[in-house]
């Protein structure tokens, strides 16, 4: 269901008041404190208090403001996520399980995995040293996301993917080539 205008939204405000309390809403399947995005839509808890006190007072309607667009040309932006296409990114489909990565820098990820399946991503350098990349759950195909880090993780010969899931899982990387 669209939520997109105030007409739209206000039958729902008791639901949408109980979805974004118990952090359902809006959908990301990432769990907080394992990985850093710079595309995590969740929700401050001052922007959930605010959607509280709207519903709990009735769900009022506020000033009409007009659209907001945006500066870029529709030619510079991915249809995906509005961010600038960069043409030095490429994508590698891995199966979970631990798998060798090439050289350069992971920037993005995007999990597949069986409905309601769950995935821990790692990387483990050749000095042995971890690092967790994201555990995603709750997966719903319908939602798909690719979660770009907010650091990307470099990576040298010898590193390796080490993803561990509870279903069927394959990792789709945005990797940006070293130079």
């Amino acid at each position: 269901m669209p939520l997109t205008t105030y007409e739209e939204a206000r039958p729902w405000a008791r639901a949408i008041r109980e979805e974004v309390l118990t952090r359902r809403m809006p959908k990301w399947h990432a769990v907080r404190g394992y990985g850093d995005f710079t595309n995590d839509p969740s929700l401050s808890p001052f922007e959930i208090a605010t959607i509280v006190a709207w519903a709990d007072g009735g769900a009022p309607k506020g000033p009409d403001t007009p659209a907001v667009g945006t500066n870029a040309s529709p030619a510079s932006r991915n249809e995906n996520d509005g961010k600038p296409v960069d043409r030095t990114v490429r994508t590698l489909t891995l199966p979970c399980g631990d798998q060798p990565l090439p050289v350069g820098r992971i920037v993005g990820i995007e999990p597949r995995l069986d409905p309601k399946g769950s995935v821990g991503i790692a990387v483990r350098q050749p000095d042995g040293s971890r690092e967790i990349v994201a555990w995603i759950r709750g997966f719903e195909p319908d939602f798909r996301a690719t979660y770009w880090l907010r650091n990307p993780i470099v990576t040298r010969r010898g590193t390796r993917l080490i993803a561990t899931a509870d279903s069927r899982c394959s990792v789709v990387l945005s990797i940006r080539s070293s130079r």
